[in-house]
């Protein structure tokens, strides 16, 4: 797989594959490529070379069905309407997932059980703390029951509760023969759960 932006080219024949039922960690210093990397697999940007797919299906090509298999969390505090509640948010966000109409009500319902948000639930989103946001971010991402997750630096902001209920969503989805992909710097103090590692370098994926 090939990206550049501009004259820089950032990968350079990454090659990445997530095993279904696994936990993979990617790293790598800042700038070395890993959220440029999840964006592809995302289906958010395409590379200039090489192709990026997910159960046969391919972002470019299939885009409702990709999206409606992957959860994608990107670094930062994006992606909550401030002024709907938290409920509202996990509604909202499981409705343009594609979830089925029957099965959105229990989706709900089971996010705001697993991020421990129940307390939270019809207080608007600017009101609450920035942890509590990245929960209902992570909540958001696993409510749609997806078969794939991409996280970008999950644990900003997060406590050891918040650390503990992101453990166990991906512990969850590997059982269900999911796989979750979550990308940092470094692993050092951070309590996740990890079966393989992979280090961005040199525009390349390598074991790590």
């Amino acid at each position: 797989m090939v990206r550049r932006w501009g004259e820089r080219t950032v990968l350079d024949g990454a090659s990445f594959q997530a095993e279904p039922g696994s936990i993979t960690f990617l790293g790598g210093a800042n700038g070395a490529g890993k959220t440029t990397l999840l964006r592809i697999a995302a289906g958010l940007i395409s590379p200039h070379a090489g192709t990026v797919s997910l159960a046969e299906l391919e972002p470019d090509r299939d885009r409702r069905a990709y999206a409606r298999k992957l959860g994608w969390l990107p670094a930062g505090n994006g992606g909550i309407y401030n002024r709907l509640t938290v409920r509202q948010n996990l509604e909202y966000w499981v409705a343009i997932a594609l979830m089925p109409r029957r099965a959105q009500r229990g989706a709900v319902h089971a996010a705001v059980e697993s991020f421990e948000l129940g307390h939270l639930q019809d207080r608007r989103a600017d009101r609450i703390s920035m942890g509590e946001r990245q929960r209902l971010r992570l909540a958001m991402t696993f409510a749609h029951e997806p078969a794939v997750v991409l996280l970008d630096e999950p644990q900003t902001s997060l406590d050891e509760l918040g650390l503990d209920r992101l453990s166990e969503a991906m512990a969850e989805l590997g059982k269900r023969g999911g796989a979750a992909v979550w990308c940092a710097p470094q692993t050092d103090g951070v309590a996740l759960p990890v079966h393989y590692r992979y280090e961005v370098k040199g525009g390349r994926v390598e074991p790590c």
